[in-house]
């Protein structure tokens, strides 16, 4: 393979151009294209917008955004090598987003009638070009299919659990209370054994009122009713309650999140990219200290969750989602997803750190300080 040739293949990351790449490119297509120029903030392509041209991004980042309950909520990040209207110069069919420049972008774009006499002139140099630009939007199918895949595996398992424990497990508690009680009343003047089953009682309502809790969370999207900062809180606290070989100490740090109207989406997306972060440092790392961070400010969101565990090998983050590993890889699709990027740093006996930001701006006049809660885990 020739060094200007992207050589990350088998990486979780897009297989963008490389500047070699985007000066070989531009040189094929010199007679055909232009270069363009966007400040920051302006839109590049408009939703329903019915152009076939295709835009190689020189240098800058831009959002995608598609418009959900007249929001335009952020579907995916472009950064400098990547390319913006792949479909529609194939298809011809109207935008289905709109793209807007996140920082000031240069860009060369070729539309689909000037490319058509290069394929007539030089049919070698299009046909490079076209598989290379092919390779691109495979991986973006092949990432929505994927992230598909799992979500409708997790959704699946979620209401399979729910239904089972209403269905089955809730009626059992139910019925174990009502024995309990006929048993109290025969054993009436018993006092030692009384109290034992009012302690049995107790015991069993108190199952039964964390079962219910777990089949609400489970059978239906609370976030959006109660928001990140409170969903998390409930995990955390969630957390204190369940089983663990040694203490481990959690603190969380965000400076309100839900005060500034985080879309739903990107809340649910974050939310859950926590949640699997914690739950991997929890149950796989060893780990005695979990600090997870959330942080809003104009520029975007930044997260992060890092512990003193025992780490893992890179190579053990995969772009194949296997049957009960997908977790790692659905940390990128969900930062994808939502316009964003996740580094996933380990090594051996180091511990992990997960780091990203999702840069959708906050519609605040102040700073808001970071406030702290620390969450314990005892053995």
């Amino acid at each position: 393979m020739s060094d200007d040739s992207f050589d990350n293949a088998g990486s979780l990351d897009e297989p963008i151009l490389t500047p070699k790449e985007i000066d070989k490119y531009r040189e094929y297509l010199s007679a055909y294209g232009k270069e363009i120029f966007f400040a920051e903030e302006k839109v590049i392509v408009n939703y329903g917008d019915i152009t076939t041209s295709i835009d190689l991004l020189v240098s800058g980042e831009a959002l995608v955004e598609v418009p959900v309950n007249e929001k335009w909520i952020p579907v995916a990040w472009i950064k400098s090598g990547s390319v913006i209207g792949e479909i529609a110069f194939l298809d011809s069919y109207p935008r289905t987003a709109r793209v807007i420049a996140r920082t000031s972008c240069k860009l060369f774009r070729v539309d689909r009638k000037a490319f058509t006499e290069l394929s007539e002139k030089s049919p070698d140099k299009a046909l490079e070009f076209i598989s290379r630009i092919s390779q691109i939007m495979a991986y973006r199918l092949r990432r929505i299919e994927q992230f598909d895949a799992v979500e409708q595996g997790r959704d699946d398992m979620r209401t399979e659990l729910a239904a089972d424990l209403h269905d089955h497990t809730m009626s059992e508690l139910s019925a174990i209370l009502m024995h309990l009680g006929l048993l109290k009343l025969t054993l009436d003047g018993h006092l030692e054994s009384a109290t034992d089953i009012e302690d049995l009682v107790a015991m069993v309502k108190n199952a039964d009122a964390n079962l219910r809790q777990l089949v609400r969370e489970k059978g239906h999207g609370d976030l959006a009713v109660v928001g990140l900062e409170e969903s998390l809180r409930i995990f955390f606290e969630g957390l204190e309650n369940e089983p663990v070989p040694f203490s481990i100490k959690i603190t969380y740090t965000s400076n309100q999140i839900d005060q500034s109207g985080l879309p739903g989406p990107v809340a649910t997306d974050l939310y859950q990219i926590i949640r699997q972060s914690v739950l991997n440092s929890v149950e796989h790392a060893n780990a005695e200290i979990i600090k997870v961070e959330i942080l809003w400010n104009r520029e975007g969101i930044s997260f992060s969750v890092k512990d003193n565990g025992v780490g893992f090998s890179q190579s053990k983050i995969t772009n194949v989602p296997e049957a009960g590993h997908f977790g790692l890889l659905n940390l990128k699709l969900r930062t994808e997803r939502v316009g964003g990027y996740v580094d996933i740093i380990s090594v051996e006996g180091k511990g992990t750190r997960i780091v990203g930001s999702i840069p959708i701006t906050r519609r605040s006049s102040e700073d808001i300080e970071p406030h702290t809660v620390q969450y314990t885990l005892n053995a």
